[in-house]
């Protein structure tokens, strides 16, 4: 009962979004701009931390501050990018459960999910460590943080044409 309920509200969704373009539309640009907010945010972050290799402590104390404040806006659009992938995912099931670049994009998104978690962790870490002690920790996961933002978004453009 259940399996025929979700299989008959996918099929409604799939043609409604199919069908509605102002839906279509309005939840592809809130999946891109959930990635040019989010991701924009994120690689900021990214490169202040960078930025901040051979500088002094004061510095780097205030891009841990600039971190901090960056955590909740990434989340927020990551939870909204999130939920518009569902929504773009289920309209056209038949095409993503099959795509290898849409499997490898979804590998990519739970990496970067993973490496925010591990980036909060070092981040409180070096607080309290001091930074200096805690630094290059916290370059190694903004590096890899870069790589994955544009490592997923390249495939997510990928996915338009491949899919």
């Amino acid at each position: 009962m259940l399996s025929t309920v979700f299989v008959g509200v996918i099929a409604w969704w799939s043609s409604y979004y199919g069908n509605h373009q102002i839906a279509s539309v309005s939840i592809r640009f809130l999946h891109l701009a959930g990635l040019i907010l989010g991701g924009g945010t994120g690689l900021f972050a990214d490169r202040q931390v960078l930025g901040a290799v051979w500088a002094g402590s004061e510095e780097r104390v205030a891009v841990l501050a600039t971190l901090n404040r960056a955590h909740p806006h990434v989340v927020s659009w990551i939870l909204i990018v999130g939920v518009t992938g569902v929504l773009m995912t289920t309209a056209d099931l038949t095409t993503f459960l099959v795509s290898k670049v849409y499997w490898i994009k979804m590998v990519l998104v739970g990496l970067l999910i993973a490496n925010g978690i591990v980036l909060l962790l070092v981040e409180r870490r070096t607080r309290r460590l001091g930074v200096s002690a805690g630094w290059p920790r916290l370059v190694t996961v903004s590096t890899i943080s870069a790589i994955l933002w544009l490592t997923t978004l390249f495939m997510g453009t990928l996915l338009t044409v491949a899919a």
